[in-house]
């Protein structure tokens, strides 16, 4: 059960990263990528939960920050036309 859990999410994690692979425009690499953070949560917050490392709970906390200001900085930076 706990093995099939995470092979799923690592096998929901393929779209996001063919997205961010081939996406022509910044905007789609960047929906790829905020996608693909959002799947490495999970993926910790289900290894923590399933294994009782508690302490993974706060690494993905921390890199859902981390995913979340690289979204908001990448998407300013696009916005203004700069390559």
């Amino acid at each position: 059960m706990r093995l099939a859990v995470e092979v799923l999410l690592l096998l929901s994690a393929l779209p996001p990263l063919v997205v961010l692979w081939r996406g022509p425009r910044l905007w789609d690499r960047l929906a790829g990528a905020s996608s693909l953070n959002t799947r490495v949560v999970l993926i910790l917050a289900a290894h923590a939960a399933l294994f009782g490392y508690e302490i993974l709970l706060d690494v993905a906390l921390a890199y859902a920050i981390l995913g979340f200001l690289g979204t908001v900085l990448v998407a300013r930076f696009g916005e203004r036309g700069e390559r």
